[in-house]
Parts: C-alpha cells; structure tokens; sequence
C-alpha cells in the first residue's frame, strides 16, 4: 500500500461567471476539495474575465490557470493528464462550475487510495447525483462498473498511461466512457462508490402536461444531445464486439432517453432535429467540433 499519494484537479470554467452570487456559490463548491489536493489546474473555457472570482479562492493553494477558449472537452483532459503527468501527480479528477462533492468525500477517496489494493483501479467515481436527488445509501460500498463519466471521477495516472490517449475527436462527452471500456479490456476495473456522491447544480426541470397528467424530466442541452448521439454512435460501432454487452444496455438507455424527450419536452422537435443532425453527422464520418450545415 501507498504511504502517500498526489491527487490534483482541474477546473473547468464551461460559462460565464456573472455575479457576486455564483461567485460565491462556486467558491462553496471548491471548498468540499480544494482543501484534499495537492494542485488545482484551472481552465477558461469562455472567453469572459473571470478574474474576479479567481481572485477570491482562498490563498495558500497551489493553483494554475490557462485560457482555453479553443479547446473542446476531451482536448482539455487530455491537456490536464499531460500536466499532471509532468507534475508526478498519482491521480486526477476534473470538476466544473456547479458542481460538488458532499462533505467528506475526497477525505474518503484519499482514504481508500491509500488503504486498499488498487493496483488494478484505474477509475474511481463517486455516486454521481443531481442536487436535488436523494442519496439511497448501500449495503455495498464499491461496486465494479462497466464506464462512468470522468467528470468528479479519479483516474489512475499511472494505469492511464499504459493505454495513454483521450479520443479528442470525440470532441465532447462520451470519450470517457470510451476509455473506460478500453481500459478495461487490459484488465483493470472501474468501480464506483455508491456512498459517496458528486452532485450537479446544473439541471433545469421541465414539465408537459398531457391531458390531466403532468410528466417531470430535466432539460437536454441542444449541443451536449447533438455530441452524445454522435459520439455514441461511433463508441457502438467501435465496440460492438469486443463488449456487447455494454453496447445493448447503453443503446436501450438511449432509447428510453429519447421516449422521455418525446413526452416530457415541449421543444421536443428541435431536440430531435438535433439529433438527427448527430446521425447525418456520423454516417458522413464528421468529428471534433460541431459544424453548421
């Protein structure tokens, strides 16, 4: 077992930072970890001053900031590993703004790293939740998983780099998943930690009444719907025989995701237009950004 470890994270900035009042709520967010890592490697997506908050996080930490207005999602993980590699870091996690972990968490995490065998861990994720949801805790703490997404999860640097490259083209979501299935034909394992949640703030509840019946579901972002349909697309062709299994459950989950679009969502057509965008996209071979036309 490891006497020590270097857990360091990345931050980031996905949308503008507007006033006092998110400032202070996304510096909350940061103190349920920032306290537990050795580094903090912030990155501005937008291309707005967010001087003011970054100004604000507490001293004494050591942090590193960048402006990646150019860069996509999987580019910038894939950028954040390639630092923390040369800074020897053993594990690394990314968080955006909105999001948090309940308290004790990474204590927790950092616990565990350390105390069991984790030589064939090569991601460990907490019981990724909204804000909103309840916590159903678990007879079993760790539990192994087929993928998870990598946001608030912590990837083993040292596993990573026997398989060493984040799919950029992905652009957007989903190469996280597909590292994980990779990684996992090497023989390590993805486990999550069912009592330990990561909760998201960035969630907008919807509502559509059908006759004298009122259906509840969350909002799709238009462009994330556009990256996960395509992306997905590519993921099952790529692995559709070396893990089907995994294939038929995500593709039954899409497909009860697009039944709740279809009878939850009052802009429903334009979400599936998007996503018929996504499949006119992938049978025509298109990656990285999204292109208009």
């Amino acid at each position: 077992m490891a006497n020590n470890i270097k857990i360091v994270a990345g931050y980031f900035i996905d949308k503008r930072i507007k006033n006092d009042e998110e400032i202070k709520q996304y510096l909350d967010n940061l103190t349920t970890y920032l306290p537990n890592i050795d580094k903090l490697y912030i990155y501005n997506q937008t291309k707005s001053d967010v001087s003011n908050f970054i100004n604000q996080i507490p001293t004494g930490h050591k942090i590193e900031y960048a402006e990646a207005s150019d860069y996509g999602e999987a580019e910038l993980y894939a950028e954040l590993i390639k630092r923390a590699i040369e800074d020897e870091a053993d594990y690394i996690t990314y968080v955006k703004p909105g999001y948090f972990y309940e308290e004790s968490v990474i204590a927790n995490i950092k616990h565990y790293l350390l105390t069991e065998d984790t030589t064939k861990l090569a991601v460990l994720t907490p019981m990724p939740l909204l804000a909103s949801e309840v916590h159903q805790r678990k007879a079993e703490q760790f539990r192994t998983i087929k993928g998870c997404r990598l946001l608030g999860a912590f990837l083993n640097l040292h596993i990573y780099q026997e398989s060493p490259f984040i799919k950029v083209e992905y652009y957007q979501t989903t190469f996280d998943y597909e590292y994980c299935l990779r990684i996992r034909q090497l023989g390590y394992n993805v486990v999550v930690a069912q009592n330990l949640a990561f909760r998201n703030q960035n969630y907008r509840t919807i509502s559509r009444k059908i006759l004298f019946i009122t259906l509840l579901g969350y909002e799709r972002d238009l462009m994330d719907l556009y990256y996960e349909t395509r992306n997905r697309l590519y993921l099952w062709e790529e692995y559709k025989k070396i893990d089907p299994e995994y294939i038929k459950i995500d593709k039954k989950l899409f497909k009860q995701e697009k039944k709740e679009i279809r009878t939850r969502d009052k802009h429903h057509r334009e979400k599936f237009a998007m996503i018929s965008k996504a499949y006119d996209d992938y049978y025509k071979h298109k990656m990285g950004k999204y292109k208009e036309g």
